[in-house]
């Protein structure tokens, strides 16, 4: 038995996107997507229908698949404000647009209706929460160079001569290693000289001055 429009809901939905959005889906499908796509316009439609509850009361009243089905009203409300809205990954900026946007229309709206100063008052600062909204009252964040963001150059090598810098003198390491490690160990001493470059690297500990074992 073929479904109807009302025998549809997201599941059916996020199967057809996952299928390849196949240009051979029923008819009545295609007429559930378009109606989620319709009900989400609605609800940026503050200025003519306000609410959740006159969306929900437009759609009882005009859909021709909906007429007295309120529950099913409801439901399709919430399924497209989920479809619309679920992604996790909308940055903070686009939200404050998003509802910026819609402080916007109540403020065009307020302004529509206004009979005195105090009104225009009140709509004055609906501007002035979507000013805010956008950050408008802040200073832009300074701009970073994109070097910051680079991967640092790492050189481990202790031969300064590869830089601007020059090594010292050998023989003058030496003789400071000499005179102020008296109270180390010869092995102690031998391997800071090893490190200094002074005398072969040795490895292991039973290796020989030449390198060989």
């Amino acid at each position: 038995m073929a479904k109807r429009l009302t025998d549809y809901n997201l599941s059916d939905l996020y199967k057809w996107i996952e299928a390849g959005q196949s240009t051979s889906a029923p008819e009545e499908f295609i007429q559930y997507v378009n109606l989620l796509e319709k009900i989400y316009q609605m609800m940026n439609r503050v200025d003519i229908y306000g609410s959740k509850e006159a969306i929900v009361k437009h759609l009882v009243s005009f859909e021709e698949s909906l007429k007295g089905n309120r529950i099913k009203a409801i439901d399709l409300y919430n399924e497209s404000f989920e479809y619309f809205n679920a992604d996790d990954k909308i940055s903070k900026k686009a939200w404050r647009k998003f509802y910026a946007a819609k402080l916007d229309q109540d403020y065009e709206m307020a302004r529509a209706v206004s009979k005195d100063a105090s009104d225009f008052e009140k709509a004055s600062r609906i501007a002035d929460k979507a000013y805010k909204f956008r950050q408008l009252d802040q200073e832009d964040p300074p701009e970073l160079p994109k070097s910051m963001f680079e991967k640092p150059l790492k050189v481990y090598t202790m031969d300064m001569n590869q830089f601007d810098v020059v090594n010292e003198d050998l023989t003058d390491i030496e003789n400071w290693i000499d005179e102020n490690t008296k109270e180390l160990s010869p092995k102690a001493i031998d391997r800071i000289k090893q490190e200094a470059m002074i005398l072969p690297i040795k490895i292991f500990d039973d290796e020989k001055p030449d390198g060989s074992n």
